[in-house]
């Protein structure tokens, strides 16, 4: 892919009294402290790699306060579904226009020559929604996961990632803008994103940052090992999630340090509690040597064994050979970047808009000592957090 790029001077940065809100953002992002939207493009960023298109990002000149302002996405692999026409497998944009609020106060900055329409209240969600059945998809899940844990038992795999979709449909057509709302409310521990394409939207609410880098220091975690709310004490006494989650925190940091000064994470992972479930989290911090930036960190993160598995090569292997789900977006890489810095996630509990049909992906980490059925339990426990807010019933 040649890399096309356009960018214009900054129009000007203001502070405003009250929240501007975008009719229709083309990205939208929050997360505790920060909430960011975005919307129109006046320049585009992509290439061969992530890694190629933040150094190029990296280049430009700093501005310092805004977020970002280039904002996009990184597929876990290409995209050929219908699911995802219209989307690029990596691109990043500056918008026309960005506003965000950042501890109570509200800025707004332009870099183009056309203002976007506003308007200050979201539509509310579709009513009438419900799960589109798929006849087979528990067995198929079964086999799947047995033909897992048999690689897993030949030593060709210690860990695979493996994911399924959940189709919903609605009587009316979804707003992206009111499931965002939706999201925020359910899940404001969670970095929520919207990235619109093609007439469609990518909307999630996901728990996993993949990296936040500020100058020379960088943020990270590890996320692996599941249970249902109230099991706290199983998640911790849990030999399985502690090996899978483990060798997480192993990755990570080998993937680090040749990067940087310092690598350092705590001896034991803590529980984060979001509403609908609970995971086994190890924060991790970074302070990078001289020359490297975010594209440096994100190219050596992505992607996870929390996503993929391990060996990763052959976890790929086995996905592309087994899974069957062309997962697009999902499991990828979303956020914003800029010459300073990036902050970026990993996209999950997420979904595909398009019309009246939503697309949601889930998925469960597969080591020695994997059960199917728990494994099927975790996606179910997994895709609430979406369909509690599309309106469908679990």
């Amino acid at each position: 892919m040649g890399e096309v790029s356009t960018t214009l001077p900054e129009r000007g940065v203001a502070e405003l009294p009250a929240p501007l809100v975008l009719r229709h953002p083309d990205f939208a992002w929050s997360r505790p402290g920060l909430s960011v939207a975005a919307q129109g493009t006046a320049g585009v960023r992509e290439g061969p790699s992530l890694q190629a298109v933040l150094r190029a990002i990296a280049e430009g000149p700093a501005l310092p306060g805004v977020p970002g302002p280039w904002f996009g996405a990184a597929a876990f692999h290409h995209l050929q579904g219908a699911d995802w026409a219209g989307f690029s497998p990596l691109s990043f944009r500056l918008p026309e226009i960005v506003s965000w609020t950042a501890d109570g106060r509200h800025f707004v900055a332009s870099f183009g020559d056309r203002n976007p329409l506003i308007e200050h209240a979201a539509l509310p969600v579709a009513g009438a929604v419900r799960i589109v059945p798929q006849p087979g998809e528990r067995e198929r899940w079964v086999r799947l996961v047995e033909r897992a844990l048999r690689e897993i038992r030949k030593g060709r795999l210690d860990k695979v990632v493996l994911a399924r979709a959940v189709e919903v449909e609605s009587g009316e057509p979804f707003d992206p803008q009111a499931l965002r709302a939706s999201l925020e409310q359910r899940y404001p521990e969670c970095r929520v994103f919207l990235l619109r394409s093609g007439g469609a939207a990518f909307i999630g609410a996901t728990p996993e940052l993949l990296c936040k880098v500020d100058g020379d220091r960088v943020q990270t975690e590890a996320l692996a090992g599941s249970a249902a709310p109230g099991q706290e004490a199983r998640l911790l006494a849990s030999q399985k999630d502690l090996r899978e989650h483990a060798e997480v925190v192993e990755h990570i940091v080998s993937r680090l340090r040749p990067l940087s000064r310092t690598v350092a994470a705590p001896p034991e992972p803590r529980i984060l509690a979001l509403s609908n479930v609970l995971h086994l989290r190890t924060p991790i911090e970074a302070r990078l040597a001289p020359g490297r930036g975010a594209a440096d960190v994100a190219a050596a993160l992505h992607p996870t064994p929390a996503v993929c598995g391990a060996p990763q090569a052959a976890a790929l292997r086995f996905l592309a050979e087994h899974e069957g789900l062309d997962r697009g977006l999902y499991a990828g890489v979303v956020g914003w970047a800029g010459p300073s810095g990036a902050e970026l996630a990993v996209a999950l509990r997420c979904a595909v808009v398009r019309g009246r049909k939503a697309r949601l992906f889930v998925g469960a980490g597969i080591v020695e000592g994997s059960e199917p059925a728990a494994e099927w339990d975790e996606t179910e426990l997994k895709a609430h957090a979406l369909l509690g807010a599309l309106g469908a019933r679990p």
